[in-house]
């Protein structure tokens, strides 16, 4: 199948229809629909972020939208993870709504407020030394939720493939592929074309 503009629109209705979903069952209906993009987090560490500020503007007088972003390499992860990402930046704008700081360390550390937010709305949390809080996973109830929503809408979302990048090793003569969705690694004296 030919991947194009098609899909990568109907990706971005899932999820919009997933996020509708989730405010209705999960916050009341009491948030406002954000602008959600998908791109790829070029670190490999960030399933999905929220922007700290409102970036989307109809007009100069507008107040504006805040932005989440689910990662372009990530959304080939089961549709229950993808929620659970999704709920998880739906807390932090729950948070910023409600102008509550749910983050220190210029929001790469999650608070004992961010955890007190993600429990009451479906997500089980578990403390990660450096980033705190951050560590989400569906509650039981929340999962229900979200398998009612795939048989609502069963079609999957596309993804995209990280491709392969060359690291730099000791000797500067050996570059080092490793393999973004197996992480298996490759070293070679000369560029290669490799195949997972």
């Amino acid at each position: 199948m030919a991947i194009g503009a098609k899909e990568y629109i109907e990706t971005v209705t899932y999820l919009s229809k997933m996020y509708d979903f989730f405010n209705e069952k999960l916050f009341g209906g009491a948030l406002i629909k954000p602008v959600i993009t998908i791109s790829p987090d070029e670190k490999n560490k960030a399933y999905g972020w929220i922007t700290r500020d409102k970036l989307w503007k109809e007009s100069e007088n507008d107040e504006g939208m805040y932005e989440i972003n689910l990662s372009a390499q990530f959304l080939n992860r089961p549709i229950s993870e993808t929620a659970s990402t999704l709920i998880h930046e739906m807390c932090h704008q729950f948070a910023r709504v409600n102008d509550f700081k749910d983050t220190a360390r210029s929001g790469s550390f999650h608070n004992k407020l961010f955890r007190q937010i993600a429990e009451d709305h479906g997500l089980n949390v578990e403390l990660n030394g450096g980033r705190g809080w951050a560590v989400t996973t569906l509650k039981e109830s929340t999962k229900r939720l979200v398998e009612s929503f795939i048989e609502q809408n069963p079609k999957r979302p596309v993804y995209r493939v990280m491709p392969m990048k060359p690291k730099r090793v000791r000797n500067v003569s050996v570059r080092k592929y490793i393999c973004p969705d197996c992480e298996m690694s490759v070293r070679a004296t000369k560029a290669v074309n490799v195949v997972c």
